[in-house]
């Protein structure tokens, strides 16, 4: 048995680097997949909720302090959905611009401010301010149009016009 040990250890080792090899070489097309299914929730999942309490007569700023922490752990994952090799040149059916990736430095700035808008108005709303919260939920909407300008079917400055 105290032979088998290290033969299992050895094994293990081989094997983790392989299960690391295959993640990184998840096929374009499904990275774009999870890519529109993660922006696709963005708003019926987070951001709608925020909207209609905050334009409400008397916002349920718990609801808005929630959706917003959701809302940015699930930006952590939006950010990593687009690797280079994930565009229309590789992928048609993607509505990503190559803005995305021959400007990423605007785009991350994009992000991080859509993050930070996001982050902000959770604070207030765990603060009890609602005027800030109404504030912020403007500078939350100016982030998420920063890239696509408007509702799903339209373009923008890091996204096509639906087709």
């Amino acid at each position: 048995m105290t032979r088998m040990v290290p033969v299992f250890l050895f094994a293990a080792t081989l094997l983790l680097p392989a299960g690391q090899i295959s993640l990184a070489q998840t096929a374009p097309a499904q990275i774009v997949k999870d890519r529109q299914d993660a922006m696709d929730k963005m708003w019926p999942d987070y951001y709608r909720d925020m909207a209609q309490t905050v334009r409400s007569n008397s916002p349920d700023l718990a609801v808005v302090a929630a959706k917003a922490e959701q809302a940015g752990e699930h930006l952590k994952k939006v950010a990593q959905l687009f690797p280079p090799g994930t565009g229309r040149d590789i992928v048609p059916k993607t509505r990503a611009k190559p803005e995305i990736w021959t400007q990423r430095a605007d785009f991350e700035a994009a992000l991080t401010a859509l993050a930070d808008a996001t982050k902000t108005i959770g604070e207030d709303a765990k603060a009890g301010n609602v005027e800030k919260v109404k504030v912020d939920w403007t500078n939350v909407a100016k982030a998420c149009g920063a890239c696509h300008g408007g509702p799903k079917k339209s373009g923008g400055k890091f996204r096509f016009e639906e087709e």
